[in-house]
């Protein structure tokens, strides 16, 4: 983990393959101004090796 990393929790994946959106991460989103509501889309980006989710 490198200094402007921290761990926001963790998430368990369903038997559908489904995750949750955790409070920390809506918390997060919201300080950066970001508003993510039901029925939202978010896109996942492959960057440096990394999975980034973001609003789509």
């Amino acid at each position: 983990m490198t200094d402007d990393e921290r761990i926001l929790g963790t998430t368990k994946v369903t038997d559908r393959w489904r995750i949750s959106l955790i409070k920390a991460v809506r918390e997060e989103f919201a300080e950066a101004g970001i508003e993510v509501e039901v029925g939202d889309r978010l896109v996942y980006k492959l960057r440096d090796g990394r999975i980034i989710v973001e609003p789509a």
